[in-house]
C-alpha cells in the first residue's frame, strides 16, 4: 500500500517541492520513497512494501526501454492470472510489474481485481492515465493549475503544491453537513479539486494539460447467472483466500458481528495462526464479548484496543490535522485506533468487512424507506439521512456559506445523478445500488485514512469485484424482506443463507451493531477546541454555535458535522478565514459543479 502524487505540463516543480509532496504521505509509505522527472510529467511514491518488499519493487517503475512509467497505490489479487496471459521473463513477484506490463500492453482496466489508484505515463504518446478502482477502495485527487494538473492520494499532498492555494468549496461544505461525506462523485470540500470518482479513468495529455481529459469507465463484469447459496459462500471463500497473500504480518478486525466473523474464520482456514483485534470501551461503557467469543471460536489471539474520551478525543483532533479533512463518522477514530495497536504489535497488512451490508442490503432503516418514496428518490435519500436539514442550514451558517447553502438544489442533483448512473427506479433495490455506488466509497476511504494513517494496509475481501459481481445478481427479495420478525429475518438473507454452516448461530442472528463505545458522550475535545478556535463564530451563527457546545450530546446529528468543519477550518485557514468570508470572496463552487 502507497500513496502516489505527480505533475505534468510546465514548468514541473523543483525536485525538492515535489518531494514535500511525496513525503506529506510518510504515512502511506514508510518503506521506501521514489522519484521520477522526465519532460513535462514528474511522478514521486511512497511505499508501504507488501508484496516482494526488497528493493526490486520500487517506484516509480519504469519499462525496460524507458517509454512507461507506473506510480501505484494497491494490490492485485488476481496478480498470477494475469501474469500468465503476459510474455517474458519477470524481474520481481510484485504485482507493480505485472501492472505496467499490463498497461504497456493497453489491455483493460475491467480486468483487474483488487484495489488501485494508479498514474501511467507514456512518453511517447505524450499521455498521463489516473485510475481508480471501480468500487473506490483507493483514493485519488486532483487539480487544474496555470498550465498544468496536479494529483495525490491525499488532498494534503495536493495542497504542498507551491502553486495551489487551498480554499475551501462552499457546496462541498454544504454538502459535507448534509451528508457528513466529504467526496461525492468528483466534489470535494476544496474549489477547484476534484477526486477521480470510483472506476474513473482519466487521460490528459502532458503537451495540452489544461484540456479536458478523456474520460472512460471501468466496470465490473456482469455475473452470469444469479448464484445459489453455494455458489454465493464460494465465491466469499475465495475472495477471503486471495485476499491473504502478503510477504508481511497479516491480521483482521473483528468486531464479532457477521461480516468480520466471516472473514475471520474463513482466513483461519487458511492460516496456521491469525492475530484479530476491535475496539472498545472501558468495562462500564461498553462490552466487547461479543468480539471474543468469536475469537475464541476460531482460536484467534485477540486483542481489544481500549478506548477512552481523553484518547477518542485527541487522535480526532489529529486525524483532522493531519488528513486536513473532517472526520465522516467517529467510527474512523476506533478504526485509527486499532489500526495503531495492530501496527505496535508489528501488523502491516489487515482484513476488514467493509463492503458487506452495501452489498448484501445490511441497512434495514433506509430500504424500508425506499418502499415509501414514489418520487425523486435523490432527493428523499438526502433529506431522509440529513445531518443538518437544508432549511437549518442558512440559520447555521454565515457570510458566503450561509447564501451557498440557500441553493439545495446542486446537491439534490448531485443525488439524483447518482441514483440514474446507479440504475434509477423507484423502491429498495434502486436505494441498495445507490448504496452501493455512493455509501461504499465514503465508507472505504474512511478505511483506507484511518489505517494508513498507522502506515497499516486495510483489505476488503467483500468489497471485491468477483463478490460485487455476485451480489449485483441477487434480486432484492434474496437480500431483503422487511416483513421478517427480527433484524436477521429482514436483513443479508443471501449472505445469511450461503453462511449458515459457518458462522456461529449467535452471531446469525444477533442485531447489527457498531463498536460498543459512546462516541455521542465523547464530544469535550472538540467542544475545547471549537471554543478556542480563531474561525467558528466567522463561519458558524454565534447564538446557534454556543447552543451545540453547550450540550453537543442533545444536539448530536448537528453537534458533530460543525465541530468538525470548524476544525477543519481552523487547519487551513484560522483567522484568514474570517476576513475571507466576510469579504464574500471564498472559493465558489462553480468549478466543482460537474456531476
Amino acid at each position: 500500500m502507497c500513496g502516489i502524487a505527480g505533475v505534468i505540463g510546465n514548468p514541473l516543480p523543483s525536485r525538492r517541492e515535489l518531494e514535500r509532496m511525496r513525503d506529506v504521505m510518510a504515512h502511506r509509505g514508510p518503506d521506501d520513497a521514489g522519484t521520477w522527472i522526465g519532460p513535462g510529467a514528474a511522478l514521486v511514491h511512497r511505499r508501504l512494501a507488501v508484496i516482494d518488499p526488497g528493493p526490486a519493487g520500487h517506484q516509480p517503475m519504469c519499462s525496460p526501454d524507458g517509454r512507461f512509467v507506473l506510480a501505484y497505490n494497491g494490490e492485485l489479487y488476481n496478480d498470477a492470472e494475469l501474469r500468465d496471459e503476459l510474455d517474458g521473463a519477470w524481474a520481481t513477484t510484485c504485482d507493480t510489474e505485472t501492472l505496467l506490463r499490463w498497461l504497456a500492453q493497453r489491455r483493460p482496466l475491467a480486468r483487474l481485481r483488487g484495489m488501485y489508484a494508479l498514474a501511467f505515463v507514456d512518453t511517447r504518446e505524450r499521455t498521463l492515465t489516473l485510475a481508480r478502482d471501480p468500487l473506490g477502495i483507493k483514493p485519488l485527487f486532483w487539480a487544474h493549475l496555470p498550465g498544468r494538473v496536479a494529483f495525490a492520494s491525499e488532498i494534503q499532498a495536493l495542497l504542498a503544491h507551491p502553486d495551489l492555494t487551498p480554499e475551501p468549496d462552499p457546496l462541498g461544505v454544504s454538502l459535507y453537513l448534509s451528508s457528513v461525506r466529504t467526496t461525492m462523485r468528483r466534489q470535494t470540500l476544496f474549489a477547484g479539486v476534484h477526486a477521480v470518482e470510483p472506476g474513473e479513468a482519466l487521460t490528459f495529455s502532458l503537451d495540452a494539460p489544461c484540456r479536458d481529459p478523456a474520460v472512460n469507465r471501468i466496470e465490473i463484469e456482469a455475473c452470469n447467472a444469479e448464484p445459489t447459496d453455494e455458489g454465493l459462500r464460494d465465491t466469499i471463500i475465495e475472495s477471503v483466500h486471495a485476499h491473504l497473500r502478503s510477504d508481511r504480518a497479516l491480521c483482521a478486525m473483528l468486531s464479532g458481528g457477521l461480516d468480520s466473523t466471516i472473514i475471520v474464520g474463513s482466513a483461519r482456514e487458511e492460516l496456521h495462526e491469525l492475530l484479530t483485534y476491535c475496539a472498545g470501551a472501558d468495562a462500564d461503557e461498553g462490552d466487547p464479548d461479543h468480539a471474543a467469543a468469536v475469537a475464541r471460536t476460531f482460536s484467534t489471539t485477540h486483542h481489544t484496543a481500549l478506548l477512552d474520551e481523553p484518547t477518542f478525543g485527541s487522535l480526532w483532533l489529529d486525524t483532522i490535522d493531519r488528513t486536513g479533512l473532517p472526520l465522516a463518522t467517529p467510527n474512523e477514530v476506533a478504526i485509527r485506533l486499532i489500526a495503531r495497536t495492530m501496527k505496535r504489535d508489528g501488523q502491516v497488512v489487515a482484513l476488514s468487512g467493509e463492503g458487506a451490508d452495501e452489498l448484501f442490503a445490511g441497512y434495514e432503516g433506509p430500504l424500508s424507506a425506499a418502499s415509501t418514496c414514489t418520487d425523486s428518490p435523490g432527493r428523499h435519500e438526502l433529506e431522509s439521512n440529513a445531518w443538518v436539514p437544508a432549511e437549518i442550514k442558512p440559520l447555521l451558517l454565515v457570510g458566503s456559506l450561509a447564501k451557498a447553502s440557500e441553493d439545495e438544489s446542486v446537491i439534490v442533483e448531485l443525488y439524483e445523478s447518482a441514483f440514474e448512473r446507479a440504475g434509477g427506479g423507484p423502491g429498495p433495490e434502486a436505494r441498495l445500488r445507490f448504496q452501493r455506488a455512493v455509501n461504499l466509497p465514503m465508507l472505504l476511504q474512511r478505511l483506507d485514512s484511518a489505517t494508513m494513517l498507522e502506515s497499516v494496509e486495510g483489505r476488503t475481501p467483500f468489497a471485491d469485484a468477483r463478490v460485487a459481481s455476485a451480489a449485483a445478481a441477487i434480486p432484492i427479495e434474496r437480500l431483503f424482506d422487511p416483513s421478517g420478525s427480527t433484524p436477521a429475518t429482514r436483513t443479508k438473507l443471501a449472505l445469511r443463507a450461503a453462511l449458515r454452516d459457518r458462522v456461529p448461530r449467535g452471531v446469525l442472528e444477533r442485531t447489527k451493531a457498531s463498536f460498543p463505545v459512546p462516541f455521542e458522550r465523547w464530544m469535550a475535545s472538540g467542544v475545547a477546541a471549537a471554543r478556542s478556535s480563531r474561525v467558528a463564530q466567522s463561519i458558524v451563527q454565534p447564538a446557534l454555535l454556543a447552543a451545540l457546545l453547550e450540550d453537543p450530546q442533545r444536539h448530536w446529528n448537528l453537534a458533530w458535522p460543525v465541530l468538525n468543519l470548524v476544525l477543519w477550518a481552523e487547519r487551513w485557514w484560522g483567522e484568514g478565514l474570517a476576513q475571507a468570508n466576510a469579504a464574500s470572496t471564498l472559493g465558489t463552487a462553480e468549478s466543482s459543479r460537474f456531476v
